[in-house]
């Protein structure tokens, strides 16, 4: 017997396929239709034609993965699972349990309705939770091996804040509340009316006071209108609003057939953001980019530590 005869009797121990030596290696029927052939030999297990391609039909039609981009991610999980078996990392039912928990928390929705959005992407509940599986173990997987080394010192973080401060650059905004009432038959009259709230507003009265004082015929509304940036209101309130500080109140606007009066409650300068604000935000940018090279590392060096033998 050759040596390749007897390396490949003892890669397909305990699998159901019968495996032939040459390029054209398959399983075959009794008609001699070919079913399934080795696409890959990693380390002692092997990866067939028909699992590439049973893993393509269930990859939704936009994804367009070709079946060497299949291939090669299948041998990303069989490394993925190996090693994971080395270090004694299982994923347990109880752990699934809990990830479809938190999905269903998350979306706000009962096992029933998770099962329905499932078939509607033609999965079953089942394949999910195999999905589901597979990226526990690559989670726990990647905390032991690659999280450590993604660690950020605080030193990082000060050094990225202090070479990217403008993009940390808080643009001035000003929070306005607001009075507006229709003009009635007697417009100088309703200007009046108007001109009386303007000044209760000066004396420091709140919309909601002032409003709900008023008679109802007279259709005033009002209220907080929230935070505003430079340039988001029209030109119109911009110009009104120039150069007023937090607690001043505009002259009557007149737009149309409404009058308007604004008073500025908060009023806050362009800023960049301190340190101590942007930190934590900081920090976990730095490591998701850690992770990400350090993961892309320690994938590599799996796949280089590792016998791998393409036959596609």
């Amino acid at each position: 017997m050759s040596k390749t005869t007897t390396l490949l009797l003892s890669i397909c121990t305990g699998v159901l396929l019968l495996c032939v030596t040459g390029a054209g290696a398959s399983t075959t029927a009794s008609r001699g239709e070919v079913i399934s052939r080795i696409a890959a030999v990693v380390n002692d297990e092997i990866i067939t034609t028909r699992q590439v391609d049973k893993r393509l039909q269930e990859q939704p039609a936009e994804a367009a993965i070709t079946q060497e981009q299949m291939l090669q991610a299948m041998i990303t999980d069989s490394l993925i699972e190996q090693r994971a078996a080395q270090l004694g990392i299982e994923v347990s039912k109880a752990d699934i349990d809990r990830a479809v928990q938190d999905v269903e928390q998350q979306n706000d929705i009962t096992t029933e309705q998770l099962q329905q959005a499932l078939e509607a992407q033609g999965m079953s509940m089942r394949e999910y939770r195999e999905q589901l599986a597979n990226q526990i173990l690559r989670f726990k997987l990647t905390g032991i091996e690659v999280k450590s080394k993604a660690d950020v010192t605080n030193r990082e973080v000060r050094e990225y804040y202090a070479a990217h401060m403008d993009d940390y650059q808080r643009p001035a905004r000003i929070r306005l509340s607001r009075i507006s009432l229709p003009l009635g038959p007697q417009g100088n009259a309703t200007y009046a009316q108007a001109e009386a709230m303007r000044q209760e507003l000066v004396a420091g009265h709140s919309v909601e006071e002032i409003v709900a004082a008023q008679p109802a015929t007279l259709q005033v509304d009002g209220g907080d209108m929230g935070y505003f940036k430079p340039g988001e209101l029209s030109s119109m309130f911009n110009e009104a609003l120039a150069g007023l500080e937090a607690g001043q109140v505009t002259d009557i606007i007149q737009n149309a057939d409404v009058l308007h009066i604004l008073r500025v409650e908060e009023s806050t300068p362009g800023r960049i953001a301190a340190f101590e604000e942007v930190k934590d935000e900081i920090s976990a940018q730095l490591q998701r980019e850690k992770m990400e090279e350090k993961y892309e590392e320690w994938r590599k060096e799996l796949r280089e530590s590792a016998y791998i033998d393409i036959r596609l």
